[in-house]
């Protein structure tokens, strides 16, 4: 989303740029270039900054797609002598042809042609800088989600969780964990792992955390853990935190739950890129608080 923001604000500044200060310094846009017609003020000079910022800020009045597009400007060229838009008018500048005007020294020229082409590669290379961001940031539509639900039970049938539809088995870390679920659209994975209490002898679920939270640590390159905060889930205390990393190239983030039941510690631990980690923490969240003990 920042990436996205910073490439509309290139856009958007490009934009008014063009019109500010190619208008201000020489009095030419790329298409009154072409067609020899050129801004100029009351003295036939080129605008200038504050003259050129009035009229390309009336422009969103001028040639706003809510006012019909250019019905304004075309309205105010029609009525007033001069043929000026409300830009024009606001700004005491005017549009003429450029062979109206008196002849400019080469110098002067020179130095306008100078400002334009610097001037239009800068903003060209500031569109092809944002046309790049966008791309590269591009993601593609994720197969829509299914509201419907099923239920996935560990092999021993003690506990489940539950997600939706488009989740499905995961034949990779089947297994290594009691539950291990994942969706095919997209890398984001829930496995959950239980260890029994009378195995692990005398040991509190802070304890039981911070042994997970080492060993999870180890799996990812240059990880970092965040807070950890108390919780309940399903009327079993629980702890949460989140713990980010790398994995060959790739980031990734992983949300952990740690749940205390009457007999044993559970670890649900839900996997997500961190480039997509905004949008699926919502998701991987309600399957981690969808676990509970089966009671036969």
């Amino acid at each position: 989303m920042p990436l996205a923001i910073a490439s509309r604000c290139i856009l958007l500044i490009a934009f008014f740029s063009y019109y500010l200060l190619l208008e201000g310094y020489t009095g030419y846009t790329l298409g009154k270039f072409v067609f020899r017609i050129k801004v100029v003020n009351g003295e036939g000079k080129p605008p200038g900054f504050l003259k050129s910022l009035i009229r390309t800020l009336l422009r969103l009045i001028d040639t706003n797609p809510l006012l019909m597009g250019g019905i304004p400007a075309g309205i105010s060229v029609l009525v007033t002598a001069s043929r000026q838009r409300i830009g024009d008018l606001a700004a005491g500048t005017y549009v003429v042809k450029v062979r109206d005007l008196e002849p400019i020294s080469k110098k002067t020229m020179q130095r306008s042609l100078f400002i334009f082409f610097t001037a239009m590669v800068i903003l060209g290379a500031s569109f092809v800088n944002a046309i790049f961001i966008l791309a590269n940031n591009y993601v593609p539509p994720e197969a829509p989600v299914n509201k419907k639900e099923q239920s996935y039970v560990s092999k021993d049938g003690r506990f489940q969780i539950t997600a939706p539809l488009d989740w499905s088995t995961d034949p990779d870390r089947e297994g290594k964990a009691e539950i291990a679920i994942f969706n095919p659209y997209i890398q984001k994975s829930v496995v959950v792992l239980s260890h029994s209490k009378k195995q692990l002898g005398n040991i509190t679920l802070q304890q039981y955390g911070k042994k997970a939270e080492n060993n999870l640590t180890k799996e990812w390159n240059l990880s970092s853990v965040g807070p950890v905060s108390n919780t309940t889930i399903h009327g079993y205390p629980a702890l949460e935190f989140v713990i980010k990393g790398k994995k060959d190239v790739d980031k990734y983030v992983t949300h952990v739950a740690i749940i205390e039941t009457e007999k044993n510690y559970y670890q649900v631990l839900g996997y997500a890129p961190a480039s997509k980690d905004g949008r699926l923490k919502k998701e991987l969240h309600d399957i981690t608080y969808s676990f509970r003990e089966v009671h036969h």
